[in-house]
């Protein structure tokens, strides 16, 4: 029988974080006739049991970014929405690779979680054919009292995104604002984004801060505490750690790899924001 033990808490009124054993965030965003699931996590267990902890309405299901540790619960679900611009890209639901970032997370934390990699990390059903929908910016879903409005946010990924929710206040910003950004792809690879043009994005969202959110979650609790948002100044940080890089006035660093074997990594630093680059993906490419 797969895990149900994920720990729930409840981060404001009728709005709901999912721990997946440190590996990822879900969250649950629940109106009056609907709710709203934000990411599915490595796909540790029986989410769908776990939501139905939570709510029992009609889930409309978004994706933030097309990584394996948002995306490998999708398998478990009928349609989910998401940006085109990461389709086909990267692997969203192969059991290897969860089994391989779950076991990743568990080496680099030195905890052990009450659930089995090799039950309860399971293939996608043989029969599972979730559809994607469009995800596109300013596109807004209504629950039910509480309407919840996408935003791009390209950098992690060339189609990640962030979700307003004005009702709460609340930023979930997926992967694209995080203590640890990663901007690490080069002109000419399927999947580049530069620094500049993350940059602006993250720009254009931090201009809506007191606006129409104050606080920020993003799509993992290893650089805050679980519940708890980041800190208020990173993002500020984080646009900081671009602006320098597109200016060449920046002070780079070495440091290890994410996880054990990994390569060293290039970043640049402010306060507790790390940013990784490559020296050739800062700058939009010049049109010939």
């Amino acid at each position: 029988m797969l895990t149900t033990a994920q720990p729930i808490v409840e981060i404001a009124k009728d709005t709901y974080e999912i721990d997946e054993f440190d590996c990822g965030s879900i969250f649950v965003l629940v109106g009056k006739d609907k709710a709203m699931v934000i990411d599915t996590g490595t796909g540790i267990g029986d989410l769908p049991a776990v939501i139905r902890k939570i709510t029992d309405k009609p889930i409309v299901l978004v994706i933030t970014h097309a990584h394996g540790d948002h995306t490998g619960g999708l398998g478990w679900f009928d349609e989910y929405y998401m940006n085109a611009a990461d389709e086909g890209k990267y692997d969203m639901g192969g059991a290897d690779f969860r089994r391989n970032y779950a076991h990743s997370i568990a080496q680099r934390s030195g905890k052990t979680y009450p659930y089995d990699p090799e039950t309860d990390i399971q293939p996608w059903p043989a029969d599972a054919h979730p559809v994607r929908r469009d995800l596109e910016d300013g596109q807004s879903f209504d629950l039910g009292d509480r309407v919840v409005t996408a935003m791009r946010a390209p950098g992690h990924t060339p189609g990640s995104m962030v979700l307003l929710d004005p009702k709460t206040r609340i930023l979930f910003a997926g992967d694209a604002c995080n203590c640890n950004t990663l901007f690490g792809s080069l002109p000419g690879d399927a999947t580049f984004v530069s620094v500049e043009t993350a940059g602006k994005a993250l720009k254009d969202i931090y201009a809506l801060k007191g606006k129409l959110w104050d606080v920020c979650f993003n799509g993992h609790h290893d650089f805050r505490p679980f519940g708890k948002p980041l800190d208020d100044d990173v993002m500020g940080n984080l646009i900081d750690c671009c602006d320098a890089l597109v200016s060449g006035n920046y002070q780079a660093e070495t440091v290890p790899g994410m996880f054990p074997g990994m390569p060293e990594r290039t970043v640049v630093k402010k306060g507790t924001v790390m940013v990784t680059f490559k020296e050739g993906g800062i700058h939009e490419p010049k049109a010939e």
